[in-house]
């Protein structure tokens, strides 16, 4: 704390005096970037371009009004006015302005505060909606020293700052863009407005020393350029190419990510065609471009199931991580699974598939740490689609084991994909797969006959599910033939032993208390019968037997000779002694007990 009030009053005082500061040459070393944004276009260029409500957030709106009426500047930033002023929807709406992320938790109850390296506030809604609200932001003046050993990385980006330098701080021209909801207009600082018209996608001062800063920020500048069908900047493209090899610094998370956006705006093809040409795509996804290499093929066999994931995307359904990477790890081990290059799919694989898929699928997900949730739906859509492969040898039934399978869905979009790029025998299988469950092809033998057949198959034939009892009800032990099931004797339903259920009045009723108690036994069911000790037994009680004039007092009744042994009779008698009548009803005590009562 007392480090960033240095840094704030130490900023203020070059303010005020602008003589004392020192000059961009003077303070930096010969070779090393400046701590600052370097400013590329004087501004800001205030323009009247106002928004229709209509098109607008109105739990946005509210949190932008709420700040600026407790004296804070509040605005909308980022992609939603890039895609706001090129007339396409905003995925999500982020807020940019002058309060602290502690200053916005006092005014939203619903608001909690994340991150590490760079702090935000996310406000919560009960509709599930997330609104982030950062504050404006400075580069680190602590980035000058590193800067001298030429490590640009940014490993702390929490120095506020005013919101030229926020603007000034971003990485490209078209997300440096700032909307006054109340009055309308857009803020530029970087030129945005120019580059939006020209369609075109530039860094924020110098490209390189921008992507060495954050390598995010190429793969970013991809997805930017695939998504709004923009064009890259000459320098930054070179810088790009150049600088590629930094991706490896970023955190795996955020590379996951990216090639998971990369999918699921709709425009997977035309990013991974972007990265191919760029020669990224060695560098983000090394093990599918070593077994890929050169074979056009293989590249269009992988773009055409990209095409596929695309047209899911644009119908409302976006494809997880299991679906992506099934995708692109098929294209590097088709030739391992039997399928050939020429669109045959020609014998099914002696060895197991799960074999080969792990062989790529595992050193990839443990760079990038996919979850083993996404890596196991992964296997199984691979699994799926060698089995769904028109090999000509399908096993009989297959359609039906694989029916309610839960990786049938995605193992569909790719076969669809690959019936339309290879068409023929697959497009065929993907029609097969597409039908209602019917007797097909799939589930037809070799012979020609349905499995529809098997129902008519004796049942002598078939695999039993479940073994039989081993001695079980009806069988004689004698050898004889079981007792047919008309003469076995038939036990009494429950109906007839508990009698019909008691109804339970709602909870809210003043008498469930009362109805939820346990009733007291009924002495006289066949329950309380005598057992063969001569105690009858009533929801879990013993109750004693009735003493006769045989019986002298003080002494149980004894069971018959050849029924129970004495010895454990009196074990049963000793142990209820030990229980002190705990578990029996009240009765007379037995006289000559020396317990103490």
């Amino acid at each position: 704390m007392l480090k960033r009030i240095k840094e704030f009053l130490n900023r203020r005082g070059r303010k005020t005096d602008p003589e004392a500061a020192p000059s961009p040459a003077s303070s930096h070393p010969a070779g090393a970037a400046p701590a600052g944004p370097p400013v590329v276009h004087r501004g800001p260029s205030v323009v009247h371009r106002p928004i229709p409500v209509a098109e607008l957030d109105s739990d946005a709106v509210k949190i932008v009004q709420r700040l600026t009426r407790f004296d804070h500047a509040a605005y909308l930033v980022g992609g939603c006015v890039r895609d706001l002023l090129l007339d396409h929807r905003p995925k999500d709406f982020d807020i940019g302005t002058s309060a602290t992320p502690r200053q916005i938790k006092r005014l939203f109850r619903n608001c909690r505060i994340i991150g590490r390296r760079f702090r935000l506030a996310h406000v919560y809604f009960q509709s599930g909606k997330i609104i982030e609200v950062a504050t404006f932001r400075a580069q680190d003046g602590d980035d000058a020293p590193a800067a001298a050993d030429g490590d640009l990385l940014i490993r702390d980006d929490n120095q506020f700052g005013t919101l030229e330098e926020d603007a000034l701080r971003r990485d490209f021209t078209v997300n440096s863009l700032f909307y006054d909801v109340t009055k309308g207009n857009v803020l530029d600082h970087a030129d945005g407005l120019s580059d939006l018209k020209r369609r075109l996608i530039r860094t924020i001062g110098d490209p390189a020393i921008r992507f060495r800063e954050d390598p995010i920020r190429i793969l970013r500048a991809v997805r930017f350029a695939a998504r709004l069908d923009f064009s890259i900047e000459t320098a930054t493209l070179a810088a790009l190419r150049r600088e590629r090899h930094e991706i490896p610094r970023a955190a795996a998370p955020r590379i996951l990510e990216e090639i998971n956006r990369f999918c699921r705006t709709g425009t997977a093809r035309r990013s991974f065609e972007m990265l191919r040409e760029t020669d990224v795509f060695e560098i983000v996804l090394p093990e599918i471009s070593s077994r890929v290499g050169g074979d056009d093929r293989r590249w269009d066999l992988l773009f055409g199931m990209l095409d596929g994931l695309d047209a899911r995307s644009r119908n409302g359904r976006e494809p997880a991580l299991g679906p992506i990477f099934a995708a692109l790890v098929l294209a590097a081990v088709a030739d391992r699974i039997g399928w050939r290059s020429d669109g045959q799919a020609g014998s099914r694989p002696e060895g197991p598939t799960l074999a080969a898929v792990d062989e790529v699928l595992r050193p990839l997900a443990l760079r990038l740490r996919v979850s083993r949730r996404d890596q196991e739906h992964c296997r199984q859509i691979l699994e799926t689609l060698v089995r769904m492969a028109p090999t000509g040898d399908g096993r009989r039934g297959i359609r039906r084991s694989l029916t309610r399978h839960p990786a049938l869905p995605d193992a569909l979009t790719i076969l669809g994909a690959i019936g339309r790029l290879w068409a023929g025998p697959w497009a065929d299988a993907c029609a097969t797969w597409n039908r209602p469950h019917e007797a097909h092809a799939l589930d037809t033998p070799a012979d020609g006959d349905p499995v529809a057949a098997d129902a008519a198959a004796p049942a002598e034939g078939r695999r039993r599910s479940r073994r039989g009892r081993r001695g079980g009800r009806g069988r004689r032990r004698d050898g004889a033939p079981a007792a047919p099931a008309a003469d076995r004797p038939t036990t009494a339903s429950r109906v007839e032993r508990e009698g019909p259920r008691r109804e339970m009045p709602p909870v809210w009723d003043d008498n469930y208390f009362f109805a939820a108690l346990p009733t007291a036994p009924d002495l006289t069911s066949d329950d309380a019968k005598p057992n063969r000790y001569g105690e009858g037994q009533v929801a879990g009680h013993v109750v004693p037997a009735e003493r006769t004039q045989e019986d002298p007092p003080g002494e149980e009744p004894q069971p018959e000779p050849s029924s129970v042994p004495a010895a454990a009779s009196g074990r049963r008698r000793r142990r209820r002694r030990r229980r002190g009548g705990a578990g029996s009803l009240p009765g007379p005590a037995p006289e000559g007990d020396d317990t103490p009562s």
